[in-house]
């Protein structure tokens, strides 16, 4: 007897890439002001730049931002696992919620 087996819940594939998101701004946000420093201390101002200005006055926005996408994104697809696993012990004994 072979099994169903379940489809794939879509929010994992968006949590995975809103992680892999959050870990590049993350890293971003702590490296880059670093090695700005670096470059100045060398006597190399780092050339302009709109993305690096904007991190280092909004990266923290940016980090709150993804994570609560994770936490939605993790919640959303906990909710999923749980209503499907609901949906499939209904299904399986549908007179155990049935009074007689």
């Amino acid at each position: 007897m072979a099994q169903e087996s379940e489809p794939r819940n879509p929010f994992y594939i968006l949590l995975l890439i809103a992680g892999l998101v959050f870990i590049v701004t993350v890293l971003a946000y702590a490296v880059i002001p670093v090695l700005e420093e670096k470059a100045k201390d060398a006597g190399q101002m780092p050339p302009p730049s709109p993305f690096r200005d904007s991190l280092r006055q909004d990266g923290w926005l940016w980090v709150l931002i993804e994570v609560a996408i994770l936490v939605v994104l993790g919640l959303a697809s906990m909710g999923l696992d749980r209503w499907r696993r609901h949906q499939k012990d209904a299904a399986i004994s549908p007179d155990s919620h049935t009074k007689p």
